[in-house]
């Protein structure tokens, strides 16, 4: 056994060797080696593979289907940001008030 491997190493090492330098002619040979090993397969990453299929997968999903879903989140959104301009129009004030207005 131990012959064997020392044999399946000696060719990996030659594969390598020969893959990164041309030869006579200018080619570079292509191995099945890649720069960078796969990914394991354990536990842990079949976890973490399901849980990125599933997070993409609600990603993917439609949120508002329905006109009206679709009007009703706008509408949302829209009160959302006139609140928020609020709130800031009268930080501003209170700024204003202070003399503390820096605006830049």
């Amino acid at each position: 056994m131990a012959e064997y491997d020392k044999r399946k190493k000696e060719e990996l090492e030659r594969e390598k060797a020969r893959g990164e330098e041309p030869d006579e002619e200018g080619w570079i040979t292509v191995t099945r080696h890649g720069r960078t090993p796969g990914a394991p397969r354990t536990e842990a990453m079949e976890k973490k593979a399901l849980k990125r299929e599933k997070k993409k997968r609600s990603r993917r999903e439609l949120m508002n289907f329905y006109t009206f879903q679709i009007r009703e989140s706008k509408r949302e959104h829209i009160a959302q940001l006139r609140k928020k301009f609020e709130e800031d129009k009268e930080k501003i004030a209170t700024m204003k008030a202070n003399r503390r207005f820096r605006p830049y």
